[in-house]
């Protein structure tokens, strides 16, 4: 503990709040405690020598780190992800490469083609059967999702499933080619989001 710490108050097992005692007219201070992917503990003042005050304060201050900590630790994306998806060149390659490490963690063994010649970014295999994946990412608020490639084949000829990555929403969906419809060649977002709101694979 800090040798001019006074007054301590636990918060909970992982934080406590306390007065600086070198100081004349000292406010409180929140200390959480170092975690695993953290470089050092964190130190907040809440600017307040009122107990109750600073209790509510740190309660408050707490929440809002852990939760936000909580939350990107359970993003399939980091921000150093979605800085490289920004650029098109990174953002297929980004985009594969969750899908694979999700799949894998999901219990299927994960292939890739030589070469995409026939429409298929991925073989699947799981409790003996096979599925043949064409991939979607976007980054785009909007965007329309392609229901066949450029010689205007359509994946529901080529493929058993569709994986749509979507960075923005953080958000992962694996979908039998059969649900999809055959009559159009693109899917607004919103569309497929309603028509596929069972098939998203999630950490």
């Amino acid at each position: 503990m800090y040798k001019y710490t006074k007054d301590k108050i636990t918060l909970n097992d992982k934080s406590y709040l306390y007065l600086r005692g070198d100081r004349v007219n000292p406010n409180y201070y929140l200390r959480i405690a170092k975690q695993p992917h953290w470089k050092d503990v964190k130190v907040i003042s809440l600017k307040t020598s009122d107990k109750d005050k600073a209790l509510k304060k740190a309660q408050k201050e707490y929440d809002q780190i852990m939760g936000s900590d909580t939350l990107l630790k359970n993003r399939l994306f980091t921000k150093e992800d979605i800085e490289i998806a920004t650029r098109n060149a990174g953002l297929g390659r980004i985009a594969e490469d969750k899908f694979k490490n999700l799949m894998l963690i999901k219990g299927y063994q994960v292939y890739t083609p030589v070469e995409d010649i026939w429409g298929v970014d991925f073989v699947l295999i799981k409790d003996g059967k096979t599925f043949t994946v064409q991939l979607k990412s976007s980054n785009m608020d909007k965007p329309s999702w392609r229901l066949e490639n450029n010689a205007k084949v359509r994946y529901i000829d080529t493929c058993t499933h569709m994986a749509f990555v979507y960075i923005p929403e953080d958000r992962v969906w694996f979908v039998p080619t059969s649900i999809l419809p055959d009559d159009v060649t693109a899917m607004i977002h919103w569309k497929m989001k309603n028509l596929c709101e069972d098939y998203e694979v999630k950490l």
